[in-house]
């Protein structure tokens, strides 16, 4: 009886070992893609480095509160159909946009926000969110960060809570949207 539970145990431990192992690569894979997607910016645009910007600074005034002023960059892939025989872009589009990462910052008065969101390549859905905000209890600066797998939060940290976890990617996702309508927003159609 007692072979049979150390067994289980055993083989218990070793799963959430395999499970662990497989969340930390994922993890690491996400933290490659930032990493290249960061490069690719710094290097800008260009014929072997499709990566287009879309910046838009606004400003609005409160009158009990001031001012909030920031800035919102858009990064996506640039993708000529015509070299693509990818079924997710429309061929009577001349080029398409991917969604592969959204910085935004602001400030209001002595309150700093700064938000970033890594889209995957490949299908568009958010995979990493950060926050950096003051706590308006504290006045502190609070850093959070959110790791996303097929819409499912692999890890957060510090740790958050599952509602948290939920907010962020909920706020992923309607940036991205966002971010598709500058770029459609600013193409030409010709008839």
């Amino acid at each position: 009886m007692k072979k049979t539970i150390l067994t289980v145990l055993f083989f218990a431990a070793a799963l959430v070992g395999m499970a662990q192992k497989s969340v930390d690569n994922q993890i690491q894979q996400i933290r490659t893609l930032y990493n290249n997607v960061c490069e690719q910016i710094k290097q800008g645009y260009s014929t072997e480095n499709p990566i287009g910007t879309a910046v838009i600074d606004h400003i609005a005034t409160y009158s009990a509160v001031g001012y909030k002023k920031g800035k919102i960059e858009v990064y996506t892939y640039l993708y000529d159909v015509d070299d693509t025989e990818d079924d997710r872009f429309d061929e009577e589009q001349f080029n398409t946009q991917q969604v592969v990462m959204i910085r935004e910052n602001y400030e209001r008065g002595v309150w700093q926000h700064y938000r970033e969101f890594l889209y995957d390549t490949e299908t568009g859905e958010p995979v990493f969110c950060y926050f950096r905000y003051m706590n308006p209890d504290t006045y502190e600066q609070v850093e959070q960060r959110f790791y996303f797998s097929k819409g499912k939060m692999l890890k957060a940290a510090p740790s958050a809570t599952a509602s948290k976890a939920s907010e962020a990617l909920k706020i992923a996702k309607a940036m991205r949207v966002f971010g598709r309508s500058v770029f459609e927003e600013t193409s030409l159609d010709f008839e």
